[in-house]
C-alpha cells in the first residue's frame, strides 16, 4: 500500500508519469472506487454542493468526463493503448488533490456564516493553490501520455477543466426555493 501511494505522491510531485502506472483489472477498479469514496466524502463536506445526492451524483460525472476527454485525446493521437494506465494515474492523483481540500472545507463555518477575512483568504488562497496544482498535475500526464510538450499538456488541462466546469454546473448550483 505504501509503494501504491508512493507512486501517486511521485505522479503528483511529478518525478514520475502515467506510463509507471499498474493496469491491472482489479487495480484499476480499486483506485477508481477510492477516488469516488474520497471525491464522495469532500463534496459532502463542501458547502456548495445543491443535495446529498448532487454530491454522490459529482465524482461518478467527473470521473466520467475525465475518462470520455482522455479517451478522446488519445483516440485523436492514436493513442488509445495509454488509457488505461493514464486514466488510473488522474484518478489516483485526484484522490490526493481532493483529499487535502478536505481540511481546508472543515475550516469553513458549518452554519453558512461568511468567515472571516484571514479564514476567507486562507480558504480562497488554499483553494486555488490546489486548483492550480490540479491542472499542473493534469498538465504533466497529459504531455506524458499524448507525447507533447508540457504547454501543450498544460493548454489541454485547462480545456478538460473547462468542460468539466460545464458539465458537472448543475450539481453544485444553489438550490432554488
Amino acid at each position: 500500500m505504501r509503494a501504491v501511494l508512493d507512486l501517486f505522491w511521485q505522479l503528483c510531485t511529478f518525478r514520475a508519469g502515467p506510463e509507471r502506472m499498474p493496469t491491472v483489472g482489479l487495480f484499476v477498479v480499486l483506485v477508481l472506487a477510492l477516488n469516488l469514496l474520497v471525491s464522495t466524502a469532500v463534496a459532502l463536506a463542501a458547502p456548495g454542493i445543491a443535495s446529498t445526492g448532487a454530491a454522490v451524483t459529482l465524482p461518478v460525472v467527473m470521473a466520467a468526463v475525465l475518462a470520455a476527454a482522455l479517451w478522446a485525446a488519445l483516440r485523436l493521437r492514436g493513442l488509445v493503448h495509454r488509457f488505461t494506465a493514464t486514466f488510473t494515474a488522474l484518478l489516483g492523483a485526484d484522490a490526493i488533490v481532493t483529499a487535502l481540500q478536505w481540511p481546508l472545507l472543515l475550516l469553513a463555518p458549518a452554519d453558512g456564516s461568511e468567515p472571516t477575512d484571514g479564514l476567507l483568504t486562507l480558504l480562497l488562497v488554499g483553494q486555488l493553490g490546489l486548483f492550480v496544482w490540479w491542472i499542473a498535475i493534469l498538465g504533466f500526464v497529459l504531455s506524458r501520455a499524448l507525447s507533447v510538450g508540457r504547454a501543450q499538456g498544460t493548454a489541454l488541462a485547462i480545456l478538460f477543466m473547462l468542460v468539466t466546469i460545464v458539465v458537472t454546473s448543475p450539481f453544485t448550483a444553489p438550490e432554488v426555493t
